[in-house]
């Protein structure tokens, strides 16, 4: 058992800190270099007296388990990895646990930033804080745990599906609906997860609003937060389309055409979010406003899409692109930059790239 530890966390563990390592120099650089321990206490403080905030928190650990997963995900369809494939040989007891192992050391640098959470919300007093946190640390491993376990079974070629392929037949087939037909049945599960959370981000943006009263910037923040986790969607669309929708690039459709039936795919995409915020603030913000914040996600989506088609090629640069892209805005949005432009510079972006798109594949 330890010979197959070894191997596997040579494998997998090493290799994903060593593919990573650029992302993870800049995160310690951002902790460590612009934050000092008091800086650090304070947030950990004020997380613990209002533990809402702890669903932003929660959505950073979420995209970056699913980027630990992906990573294994795309190592074991390496050919020099097929050999992991052997791994379902193993008796299920001992290679679920290997699966907790190596997801306890995948997960490790949120872990340790977990513990410190719960350490500094129990010296507060804050027992429900502490509370909260470590079970969230536990929930997060498990259940990533028991993903990593099925990705190691899963035989090499398999097609991925869901149950979600019976009904999706009863979606309309439309253009814009093609990509939302397929991430249904085949990553029906992550679809609804990652939905589950960014919908968990508009209702704590939300609260915290209702706790402000006045400061719209709150539920833009929340909703550029909800963007950072259905980022993955325009990488997937851009394998989507490489791999079933190559036809389309011989057909007599302008880029302009694509670029509103994407504008449409990713609005679609984004109704769950929208409902929500509308839901939750109909009553209390004027419905321009409302309107203005909601269309923030899909068109930031947008923005991905146009960025991944023409800038970006591989998994490791659109991480990148999407931290830095996100804490740009972040800040922007800080500075009350009227949501407007924003959104107006991102669809111009966007269209931009599109039009350029013809003469680049060229």
């Amino acid at each position: 058992m330890k010979a197959i530890h070894q191997v596997l966390v040579r494998t997998l563990v090493k290799e994903f800190y060593r593919e990573n390592s650029g992302f993870f120099l800049l995160v310690i650089g951002l902790a460590c270099g612009f934050l000092r321990k008091p800086e650090h206490v304070a947030i950990a403080s004020g997380l613990a007296f209002n533990p809402i905030y702890y669903l932003v928190v929660l959505a950073l650990w979420a995209f970056y388990t699913f980027k630990a997963l992906h990573f294994c995900h795309g190592a074991k369809r390496l050919s020099e990895n097929w050999f992991l494939t052997e791994v379902s040989v193993m008796k299920p007891v001992s290679r679920k646990l290997t699966s907790l192992y190596l997801q306890c050391l995948l997960l490790a640098p949120i872990l340790a930033y977990g513990f410190f959470l719960m350490v500094t919300a129990a010296q507060l007093g804050e027992t429900f804080s502490a509370l909260v946190v470590g079970f969230g640390n536990v929930l997060i491993v498990l259940i990533s745990a028991h993903f990593l376990d099925q990705k190691l079974v899963e035989p090499v070629d398999a097609m991925q599906s869901s149950r979600f392929r019976d009904w999706t037949r009863f979606l309309p087939k439309w253009y814009s609906m093609y990509f939302i037909h397929h991430l249904f049945q085949r990553y029906g599960f992550s679809l609804v997860l990652s939905k589950l959370f960014s919908v968990g981000l508009i209702f704590g943006a939300t609260a915290v609003f209702n706790m402000e009263s006045v400061d719209l910037r709150y539920l833009a923040l929340g909703v550029l937060l909800a963007s950072a986790i259905n980022s993955g969607f325009a990488l997937k669309h851009l394998t989507f389309e490489r791999h079933d929708m190559a036809i389309f690039r011989n057909l007599p459709i302008s880029n302009i055409s694509i670029f509103w039936k994407d504008c449409l795919t990713y609005f679609i995409l984004s109704i769950p979010e929208i409902l929500v915020l509308f839901g939750n603030n109909i009553f209390n913000i004027p419905t321009l406003e409302l309107v203005k914040i909601g269309l923030l996600l899909p068109v930031l989506l947008m923005l991905h899409r146009s960025i991944m088609l023409i800038k970006i090629r591989d998994m490791e640069q659109y991480m990148k692109y999407v931290f830095f892209s996100t804490a740009i805005l972040f800040f922007t949005i800080l500075g009350h930059t009227d949501l407007l432009i924003i959104e107006s510079l991102a669809l111009l972006t966007s269209l931009t790239f599109y039009i350029r798109l013809k003469h680049v594949d060229e």
